[in-house]
């Protein structure tokens, strides 16, 4: 059946089935093509009549990434430049007052990802939990996260989530969302935007509670570390010192062959080679510290990771090898603090993690907990501070891929987010029963009402305690769901007071 909606744009024509709107591919900016390449984006221009929204936008131009076709995650999608869109999904049924709106942001390393991939779909979340769920596109890579040195043209990328908020805030009522009661969820690439928006002026007031699943949230760069990656694009590029005007006159997919080419240079690496930059002003201060100060104090928060997040690395072909004699010294170039201990300091840290486990198992143990998790306490512990309404999960469903041999691996918990799991390709990462449809309703209710209300807790889990310390008390969604006191406590004192 159709469905016609008026957006501050024009009309749009989407679809509805089993209770739920779908309208697919709606531009929230302008196409940024030739002089607005390497821009802000700018605003979309109105249309006439009435816009056909029931396919998806092209995805923005990236590389593969095979490990998340591999998986299921991303599907098959077109590729263009012209890739700023948004999809709504809504319940059919009107309801008394708006509903909460939900806006989820991909994951991809800031390289790749679509909102159009099959795990995103934002069909289930909507039904079930009542919300109005918003998916989107931004621009990746070096189209999006190339420094170019035009101070209002860093971190594009952000600009148009930050574009794509503000769509919501002026339109989301036509679809019967609520402008005021907006929250931002997403994992990976997309959790780590949304702790920049936290530390964005341009992002205030946009949103009222954010989400952020498996972040890094300090994985940022500096403005000198983003010049000297500029400078390798352009090497490889062969076009000499960065200029605009000659990158605007490229081919598009010349610029993301190139970025594919790039390695990310030493001696601090972060696992992405273009990611958001604190550039002093899109983003003025890494979001670790504006949230300790109370930038975004006003801000309710859940944030959280899986148990084994970076075991779902060892499914690329070489990078999961590592030999037992090269593991401490491996393990010491993640710690901070004076070089001369770093050694004896990690074969301490090493003593943490069960030796039973292989040395490959091991080193990415140590990459989560360096990585994302002991990160994610420290961002929780900040905004605690300031905002009382801040919770922390740890995700432990573990995956049935490859005989398990992943765990509660990194982008895990997406499907079971937006409800997706039982999707034929993501069963076999995912799982399927009635374990996982515990998990997975466990999952989505308690995001549902936390958009609602600002209190993740449900009568389908523990009462949920908000995090702060000294008991730091997190819910391990799994099944059964429970609260545990200061999980990993001793790995997060490792990390936090140099071993």
């Amino acid at each position: 059946m159709e469905s016609t909606v008026e957006t501050p744009l024009g009309r749009v024509r989407g679809s509805e089935a089993s209770g739920i709107r779908r309208f697919l591919g709606i531009p929230y900016a302008a196409p940024p093509l030739g002089a607005l390449r390497f821009a802000p984006p700018a605003p979309a221009r109105p249309w006439a009549g009435v816009r056909d929204a029931n396919a998806f936008g092209p995805a923005p131009l990236q590389p593969v990434d095979g490990l998340s076709q591999q998986l299921g995650l991303l599907g098959e999608h077109a590729q263009d430049e012209d890739c700023l869109t948004l999809n709504v999904f809504a319940p059919a049924t009107p309801a008394r007052t708006p509903l909460p709106v939900m806006v989820w942001l991909h994951g991809g390393a800031f390289q790749t990802g679509t909102a159009a991939g099959p795990a995103y779909d934002g069909t289930h979340l909507a039904r079930r939990g009542r919300v109005v769920v918003v998916t989107l596109n931004y621009r990746v890579g070096a189209l999006g996260f190339l420094a170019t040195g035009v101070r209002d043209a860093a971190n594009l990328g952000l600009q148009d989530q930050v574009a794509a908020l503000r769509f919501v805030r002026e339109g989301i009522m036509a679809f019967g969302g609520d402008p005021d009661n907006v929250t931002v969820f997403g994992e990976s690439a997309g959790a780590g935007s949304i702790a920049c928006l936290l530390a964005m002026p341009m992002a205030r007031g946009l949103f009222r509670r954010a989400i952020v699943q498996s972040a890094a949230p300090e994985g940022q760069l500096g403005a000198d570390e983003a010049a000297a990656r500029a400078e390798i694009l352009a090497e490889k590029l062969g076009a000499g010192p960065l200029d605009l005007e000659a990158l605007r006159g490229l081919a598009a997919e010349r610029i993301v062959a190139a970025q594919a080419a790039c390695l990310e240079p030493g001696p601090r690496r972060i696992g992405m080679f273009f990611a958001p930059v604190v550039d002093g002003f899109v983003l003025p201060e890494a979001p670790l510290a504006a949230v300790a100060k109370g930038e975004a104090r006003e801000v309710e928060l859940v944030i959280g990771t899986t148990a084994d997040e970076m075991q779902l690395f060892t499914l690329v072909p070489g990078f999961g090898d590592v030999p037992e004699a090269a593991l401490p010294q491996l393990v010491a170039t993640r710690l901070p603090g004076p070089r001369d201990t770093a050694l004896a300091r990690a074969e301490r840290l090493l003593a943490l993690y069960p030796a039973a486990r292989s040395a490959s198992e091991r080193f990415f143990a140590v990459e989560t907990d360096a990585s994302l998790f002991v990160p994610s306490t420290r961002f929780a512990e900040a905004q605690a501070r300031h905002q009382p309404r801040t919770f922390m999960y740890r995700f432990s469903w573990c995956s049935p891929f490859g005989g398990g041999r992943l765990g509660a691996c990194h982008a895990l918990d997406v499907p079971f987010t937006l409800g997706t799991w039982e999707l034929p390709k993501l069963r076999e990462f995912a799982g399927s029963g009635p374990a996982a449809a515990r998990v997975a309703g466990a999952m989505m209710d308690a995001w549902a009402v936390f958009a609602a209300r600002g209190d993740p807790s449900h009568p389908g889990i523990p009462r949920w305690p908000a995090y702060a310390p000294p008991r730091r008390a997190t819910l391990e969604l799994g099944d059964p769901c429970r609260v545990i006191d200061a999980p990993c406590e001793a790995r997060r004192r490792a990390f936090s007071e140099g071993a």
